[in-house]
C-alpha cells in the first residue's frame, strides 16, 4: 500500500513491513548503519532494519501515531528518547562513523539570508510582522555568535526532531526517520527540540526546562532560543508552494505567527532569567 513519496506499507505472509526507497545511496547506507549500530547495543527507541537489499530500507510495521508535544507525558517520553540516543556515545564511537557534521549556525544564517532575499514576497503576507521577525532573527544570530561553540561530547543526533518523527506505539515512543542524522553537540539538538515544543505550551520556556532534567544541558546555549527558527522555516516553506496550495497553509501559518510574536516578549524575559 502506497503511503507517500518513496514509502509503502508492505503486507506479506510473514508479516507487515514499512518500506522506504532511497535515491541517494549514501543516505541509505547511513540510515542502515545507524540502525545496525543501535540494534547491536539493544537501543530500545528505534525500529531495527530487517533487510540488506540495496536501495531500500525495510522495517517491521508498527501501528501508532505521531507524538503530541502538547501532552506532558509524550513530551517527557520524547526527551527520554533523545537523551538515550545522545548517550549511545558511551557504547558507540560515532566520531569514527561516516556522519555529516552538524552546522547549526551556518544553517540558520543561510535560512535568515533566504528570508531577507524574499522580503518583497513575504512582506505581502506578513506586512509589519516581516520586520519584527527579521530583527529578532538578526539579534538571535548575534547572540549565537557570542556563545562559544561546544565541541566536546559530539554524538549521534537524530537531526529532525519534529513531532511526527516520534512514533507513539503500544510499547511506547520510538524514533523514526534517521535520514537527517548528524554528528554534533546534544545541546544543539535539545535547543532545536525546545523550538519545536514551545508553540505547544504557549512558549512557556520555564515549564519545559523544569519538566525534564535533561533539558538543563541547554543552559550554555539558551540564547539560541531567541532565534525564531520555526517562523523562518515555515515562511520559507510557503514559497515552495503553488498559489492554490498557499491559501490553506496560510490559514494555519498566520495565526501561528501572530501567537508566536504575541508571546515573544515573555519568552525573551524567560531566556534572560534562566541565562
Amino acid at each position: 500500500m502506497y503511503i507517500k513519496h518513496n514509502c509503502w506499507k508492505w503486507q506479506t505472509a510473514s508479516g507487515t513491513f514499512f518500506v522506504k526507497k532511497y535515491e541517494d545511496s549514501l543516505i541509505e547506507k547511513k540510515v542502515k548503519n545507524i540502525h545496525h549500530k543501535l540494534t547491536a547495543i539493544a537501543f530500545p527507541y528505534h525500529i531495527p532494519v530487517v533487510n540488506t537489499n540495496d536501495g531500500v530500507v525495510i522495517q517491521k510495521w508498527h501501528e501508532g501515531r505521531s507524538a503530541r508535544f502538547d501532552q506532558k507525558e509524550e513530551r517527557l517520553a520524547a526527551v527520554d528518547c533523545l537523551q538515550a540516543l545522545h548517550e549511545t556515545k558511551n557504547d558507540i564511537n560515532w566520531q569514527l562513523e561516516p556522519l555529516p557534521r552538524q552546522q547549526l549556525q551556518r544553517k540558520w544564517r543561510t535560512r535568515f539570508e533566504r528570508f531577507l532575499m524574499n522580503e518583497k514576497e513575504l512582506s505581502y503576507y506578513l506586512d509589519k510582522d516581516y520586520n519584527s521577525i527579521a530583527h529578532t532573527a538578526y539579534k538571535g544570530l548575534s547572540n549565537m555568535s557570542a556563545v562559544p561553540l561546544q565541541t566536546e561530547g559530539a554524538t549521534l543526533l537524530h537531526g529532525d526532531v519534529v513531532h511526527h518523527n516520534f512514533l507513539k506505539t503500544d510499547k511506547g515512543i520510538v524514533l523514526i526517520d534517521f535520514d537527517l542524522a548528524v554528528l554534533g553537540s546534544p545541546i544543539d539538538e535539545m535547543v532545536l527540540w525546545l523550538h519545536r515544543a514551545l508553540p505547544n505550551v504557549d512558549y512557556d520556556l520555564s515549564l519545559l526546562l523544569q519538566e525534564h532534567p535533561y533539558t538543563a544541558i541547554c543552559m550554555p546555549q539558551l540564547s539560541h532560543i531567541y532565534y525564531p527558527n520555526e517562523l523562518l522555516r515555515e515562511w520559507l516553506y510557503i514559497l515552495q508552494l503553488e498559489e492554490k496550495e498557499r491559501e490553506p497553509f496560510l490559514d494555519y501559518l498566520i495565526p501561528f505567527t501572530r501567537k508566536a510574536l504575541q508571546h515573544w516578549p515573555r519568552l525573551i524575559k524567560q531566556i534572560e532569567y534562566h541565562s
